[in-house]
Formats: C-alpha cells, structure tokens, sequence
C-alpha cells in the first residue's frame, strides 16, 4: 500500500479527497449508529398484558380459503381477543361462511359491505375501527401465512403504557420467480431502513400490516381526513405523522414476522417502489434529509473513489481499502439481520439491492413527480 505524497497534490485533488473523506466517515457513521443497532437489536422481555386487541381482516371471495384462514388463530397463547372480519363485497358464498362461523365463535365478528358501494382500502380500514371493540389494533390481510401460538400475546406483551406501536417484520412467502424475490428484497430493505431509523430515534413505518398500535393514534388525528386522495399508502401515513421518540417498538423476533402468500403479480414491486417513495416524501423534514444524506452519500462513495484512481492510479491499492471497509461492513450488517429475522436465500441479492436502491428512489421520485406535475397541468 502505497502512501500519498499530499505535497504534489493539486486543489483538485485536495478537494476529491476531503469529499472522499466526508463521504466515508458518513456513510460508516449511518452503518454503525443506525443500521448495526438494528442488527444487534434484541426484544425487551414482554410484560403480561390484559387489554383486549382487535385482528381487523379484510376478505373478498375467500369461499375456499376463510376457514383456513380463521383457523390460524385457534392456537393463540392470547385469549383476550377479537377478530373482526369485513367482507368486501364477495360475490361468491364468503358471506354465508362467515355468518355460520360467527354463531359458534364468540371472538368472531363479521362486517358485510355491500357491492352497490365502491369501497377504497381507507374506507375499509375507517369501517373496521370504527367496528373494533378493542384499545389496541392489528392489520393483517388475508393471504396471511402461518402464525406462531406465542404472536399475539408477544406483540402485546412489548406494548407498554409508554408505548404507542409494537412493529414486527413482514414480507411475501419465498416462491420461485424473480418477481417474488425482487418484492421480499424490498420489503426486507424497508424494515431494514425503518427499523434502523426508529431505533435511532427518528421513527417510520413502511408496511401498516403487523404492527399493533393503539386505536387513539387513528381517531385522536381525525383518520385519513386530508389524505384521501394518497393512492398507495394508508395507516402508515397515520403512524408516521403522529409517532414520537421513545414511544415505538421495533421487533426483530422471527416468531412474531408475518410471510404472506402473494402469487407473482408484475406490478407488486413497482407499488412497494411508488409506496415507499411517497411514504418518504411525507416524513418530516429531518427525516427526509437524514434519508436523503444517506442516499447519496451511498451512491457518491464509489464514484468518489473511482474518480481518485483513474487521476492517480497509482494508489489504487491505498484507496481501494475504502469501498472494501465499507462493503465489509455492510455485508456483516446484513447477514446478522437476515439470521436474526430468519430470512434465508437472499443474503448476496439483498446486499446488492441495498447498494443500488437509492437509484431506484431517485428514479421512482423523478418519475412520480413528472407525473404529477403533468396531470396537474392538463
């Protein structure tokens, strides 16, 4: 390894060098100050917890699968809870399973909407609170996979007084296909940027389904009034807008992660893409700019680096130990908490989709934006 002369250096490369520097220190500094804390993160021990919880459900022609579905939750260690079901508008006998259900069991509540009324996925969730007979919350949807016995009496045992949300980790059931892995890579990078960023006090959810929260944070805001007309994110804007420090609970425990079975749909991860983009877009303005710094400082790393060896390639071997560290680093990070989420079979692809994502957001964000602006003008 050779080492630089800095009295040959030129402005030129004084200033590469001092934004290499900066680049890198902070880069490093989100890996070890956000990132490495989730990987390390380990669950408080749960507390008992007597308050009731409502699982809200929605379902559509599930004639086949609703018993099933229901079934999952027979074998909860939890007893004190509710599962309301809302039928959106089924056209085949869900209806009539549903209400046969309800007769033999007591923690089974059906709501029917009917099919003369187009319903929007806000207005569903709007009629199921509403209809909860509960303090504390939960989303699931119906392609729910399976469910541990020990998930809901763990999910409430991490809700303490102080404590307004409890988010557990979900994604997609790994299936062949490489639209299935495209979607449970960004699933599993925007628990890994959520988390990251909650625990280091500036929390955000990207995903609404598995987290329990309480029914205050949606009713005490007035809802979705104001955010209506937001196409692809729903609760989370609710959570994001009204989470404080040091009231949110990440969970990192395999036994409360939720893998939903979605069949290979090609439009799935342009939704998650367009989602988290304006799940960003709404975050406060300190969290835009901390997301933001490390967006680009990721993409700038490499081309900082590349840009000091080609002016002197003769300290590649010096200046290439930076992006080394670095990947080093990332990849350790990555592979703790793919173990700890017990997510197998996508360590090398979630660790190069890590490294290219911020493109993705920036292109989505560009797109998103031309679109809207275009619209507002015709």
């Amino acid at each position: 390894m050779e080492i630089i002369n800095f009295r040959i250096l030129t402005i030129t490369d004084i200033v590469l060098l001092a934004s290499l520097s900066i680049v890198f220190i902070m880069q490093i500094y989100y890996l070890l100050r956000y990132y490495l804390k989730l990987a390390r993160h380990r669950d408080d021990d749960p507390i008992p917890n007597s308050n009731r919880i409502s699982i809200i459900l929605s379902v559509r022609n599930e004639e086949q699968h609703i018993r099933e579905i229901l079934d999952k939750f027979k074998e909860q260690q939890f007893e004190d809870y509710q599962i309301l079901v809302i039928n959106v508008h089924s056209e085949d006998n869900t209806d009539g399973i549903l209400n046969a259900l309800a007769e033999t069991n007591p923690k089974l509540k059906v709501t029917t909407l009917s099919q003369e009324t187009q319903f929007s996925e806000k207005q569903i969730i709007n009629i199921g609170l509403k209809g909860a007979s509960s303090p504390l919350i939960i989303l699931l949807t119906s392609s729910t996979g399976e469910i541990k016995p020990g998930w809901l009496s763990n999910m409430s045992g991490l809700l303490e007084p102080d404590t307004d949300l409890v988010v557990a980790y979900t994604n997609i059931e790994r299936l062949r296909g490489f639209r299935n892995l495209i979607c449970r890579l960004e699933r599993f990078n925007q628990f890994m940027i959520s988390g990251a960023w909650t625990l280091a006090g500036k929390p955000f959810v990207f995903n609404e389904n598995n987290v329990l929260f309480k029914k205050t944070m949606y009713f005490d805001t007035l809802g979705f009034r104001h955010k209506m007309n937001r196409n692809f994110a729903n609760l989370e804007l609710i959570f994001n807008e009204n989470m404080k420090k040091g009231r949110v609970k990440i969970t990192t425990n395999p036994d409360l992660a939720i893998r939903e079975h979605i069949e290979d749909d090609r439009g799935d991860h342009i939704r998650l893409l367009k989602k988290g983009v304006q799940i960003r877009q709404s975050l406060s303005w300190a969290k835009k700019i901390s997301l933001f710094m490390d967006d680009v400082t990721r993409i700038l790393l490499p081309g900082l680096v590349a840009a000091v060896i080609i002016l002197h390639p003769e300290y590649w071997i010096t200046f290439s130990v930076v992006p080394l560290i670095y990947l080093i680093l990332l990849a350790i990070i990555v592979k703790m908490l793919l173990k700890r989420l017990n997510e197998r079979k996508i360590f090398l692809s979630s660790f190069v989709y890590i490294l290219i994502k911020p493109i993705l957001n920036w292109w989505f964000f560009w797109s998103m934006y031309l679109i809207h602006r275009r619209n507002r003008w015709n």
